[in-house]
């Protein structure tokens, strides 16, 4: 394991990448802007490694107009079928990051075994993959359990779930003012979030106006639900709001309503960046982790 960089690779491989790209093969667990850009710029001779729901996605976020073309062209590792990587065996298991198509990863080499995963969140729509990749840990007993930096917290503070980031928007829906035009700003790495807030907004006798780009993203990844990019012309809705992007000019009122991964960075000035909804875990948690994963080091990296 390097020890000499901000990169973490093992033996020939590179797990994410931070700021550089140090190995050809270079295993992207997670989307990431640092991740995207090494996509974009790479060189050829690099190969990469993605989930197919990552991939996917990059791929529609490309065709719509969220993001510009890539350099590479990655390959799908399957899910759950150790895949050999020069001397290495590495098995690649879904992850719930509170993005789509996040991986975690165990790798086996001739000198050990680690397992990695760059980070997670417990309260996300997805809990039986975290139990999944945590049951394997268990039973593989990796030498080392990597996860990032951004993990470890010395306080373990008050995260929204998923389940409470639709109750907000709907109190959001409940409160808002008729006489200012509500908006709204979502991002549009999570399509499953976004497919719910359309639901939420239902629930309660509001349509949202989507942005054209963002009804291309939804329909396909929901071909089967309807979408407004506009107000329908043979009936009077009497709720809506309209859905902006990122970084549109914002009402100065207190009208709308920001995605929770972009809230924290979001300003009316400047282009709009998003942090993954993760959970950390403070000191007596990792000790915890650590108990039910029944493994003696835990690597923040």
């Amino acid at each position: 394991m390097s020890e000499n960089n901000s990169e973490l690779t093992f033996e020939n491989i590179q797990l994410d990448v931070r700021e550089k790209i140090v190995k050809n093969q270079v295993f992207i667990t997670h989307y990431s802007n640092n991740n995207i850009n090494a996509l974009r710029i790479a060189n050829k001779k690099i190969n990469f490694y993605l989930s197919q729901e990552l991939y996917t996605l990059i791929q529609k976020l490309i065709r719509f107009g969220f993001i510009d073309k890539l350099q590479s062209q990655p390959k799908i590792i399957p899910i759950q079928y150790s895949q050999k990587i020069g001397d290495l065996k590495v098995t690649a298991y879904r992850n719930d990051d509170s993005l789509f198509g996040s991986l975690s990863l165990s790798i086996k080499s001739i000198s050990g075994s680690i397992f990695y995963c760059h980070s997670f969140t417990t309260k996300g729509a997805h809990n039986k993959r975290i139990n999944k990749w945590k049951k394997i840990i268990r039973q593989e007993q990796p030498s080392i359990f990597y996860l990032d930096q951004k993990m470890h917290a010395v306080n373990s503070g008050s995260i929204i779930s998923e389940t409470g980031i639709q109750k907000q928007f709907g109190k959001f829906l409940s409160r808002m003012s008729s006489d200012i035009p509500a908006k709204v700003v979502l991002s549009p790495l999570n399509p499953e979030r976004l497919a719910k807030y359309n639901e939420t907004a239902r629930e309660h006798d509001t349509e949202i106006i989507w942005h054209e780009k963002y009804v291309k993203l939804l329909k396909f990844f929901f071909p089967d639900e309807e979408f407004s990019s506009s107000l329908p012309k043979n009936e009077q809705v009497e709720n809506f709001v309209h859905q902006i992007e990122p970084d549109s000019e914002l009402i100065s009122s207190s009208n709308y309503y920001i995605d929770p991964m972009l809230r924290s960075t979001i300003s009316e000035k400047e282009s709009t960046t998003f942090e993954s909804l993760i959970t950390p875990l403070d000191d007596n948690e990792i000790l915890q982790l650590k108990s039910d994963l029944k493994i003696d080091q835990i690597i923040f990296w």
